[in-house]
């Protein structure tokens, strides 16, 4: 099964507002063809929970709670009575089986990015496009000696932000067709969605239920940095729906393609179409390991001032360690997974019979046609 975000971005809208002149069709809106601001504020409010809120609430009120209702009204025909037993032995069931084949995996994934990494949830194929594409920016004749990066390589921490502004700038560039392979600079769009991206790096998170009601995150402090108490901060999710929204208005301007604003194969380097959507991500949890990476490796053995990194096996090495971690990441997903589903039944078994067929069972406790 299949489950996507309802994500309403309008891709098809005029561009002007953020300064893009070329006009797209308006014949596609942005308004779901269903009536009911109720129902529509609802299912924004799950787009906003992420993946595991969408599958959740589409999971409960498409599956668990009908099949609940269902098991409650077993046999009623007959005993006059709700089944109550059949009804809990079906929610335990239900409820347990669909969020858990979001929330183990989750979890799994968690602690890989925590203990080995953010490119850990990057799929396996894009972590050696990326490394190939990161390996351009580092590396001139097999040599870490770039003159042409223009920051600091006295201050690995200066060094390693620099690198990540340079490879978010060649990512966004390669998803606009830019011709940044054959050494064209990118573009101020691709650097304007770069910027961008690393403050979606540097934004905090808005708690689940803060993104489910759409709540701003708001300065509890009046500090230092000319932020008030009681300012409007933008969170994570709010400064990526301006990268998307940045994206397709430039998009626009550079394809007559409007049915494929989200895709790209990032001028070739990807083995097939991705979307710009999961792109974004797998662009800042690579760059943001490499980073961290870089600077902890630079700071082995004590105190360095200098970047003295041969970049050649550094990022061989980065790779090899993020593939296999990743493989072992997505084992121990459908491991685990699977090992809690084979111990449901006995979490959802609560009598010795099953409750469903009770009313058809004779003194003897076996059961028998209804009509005998």
């Amino acid at each position: 099964m299949k489950v996507n975000n309802i994500q309403n971005y309008n891709v098809y809208a005029n561009s002007s507002s953020n300064g893009l002149n070329k006009t797209a069709p308006q014949k596609t809106q942005n308004t779901p063809s269903f009536k009911g601001d109720a129902m529509i504020n609802f299912w924004d409010a799950v787009a906003r929970g992420g993946f595991a809120a969408s599958f959740t609430i589409q999971d409960m009120t498409g599956t668990n709670i009908p099949r609940t209702w269902q098991a409650l009204q077993r046999n009623k025909d007959i005993t006059g009575e709700y089944n109550y037993k059949a009804a809990a032995e079906v929610a335990i069931r239900e409820f347990l089986t669909g969020p858990s084949m979001c929330i183990i995996p989750m979890f799994v994934l968690a602690l890989s990015k925590k203990y080995a990494g953010s490119a850990n949830d990057v799929p396996l194929r894009n972590i050696e496009a990326f490394t190939e594409q990161m390996r351009a920016i580092l590396i001139k004749d097999g040599y870490m000696d770039r003159v042409d990066l223009d920051f600091p390589k006295t201050d690995p921490p200066v060094f390693a932000k620099g690198i990540k502004q340079k490879f978010y700038e060649r990512m966004f560039a390669l998803s606009l067709n830019e011709d940044v392979i054959g050494g064209a600079e990118p573009s101020d769009n691709a650097k304007k969605l770069a910027g961008l991206l690393v403050d979606y790096d540097n934004a905090p998170k808005r708690g689940i239920l803060k993104q489910f009601l759409n709540r701003d995150l708001k300065e509890k402090i009046t500090d230092g940095s000319g932020r008030k108490k009681g300012d409007i901060i933008k969170a994570k999710d709010q400064i990526y729906d301006e990268i998307v929204s940045l994206y397709t208005d430039v998009k626009k301007t550079v394809s007559d393609d409007f049915g494929s604003l989200l895709s790209t194969n990032l001028k070739g380097t990807l083995k097939g179409e991705d979307s710009i959507l999961t792109l974004i991500k797998d662009f800042s949890n690579f760059g943001n390991d490499v980073q961290k990476t870089m600077i902890k490796d630079c700071s082995r053995g004590g105190s360095v001032t200098t970047v003295n990194l041969d970049f050649e096996p550094f990022m061989d090495s980065f790779k090899k360690l993020r593939v296999g971690s990743k493989f072992i990441t997505n084992i121990l997903m459908v491991v685990l997974t699977g090992l809690f589903m084979m111990n449901i039944p006995r979490l959802y078994t609560l009598h010795k019979t099953n409750p469903e067929t009770d009313a058809f069972r004779n003194k003897e406790g076996e059961v028998v046609r209804a009509d005998k």
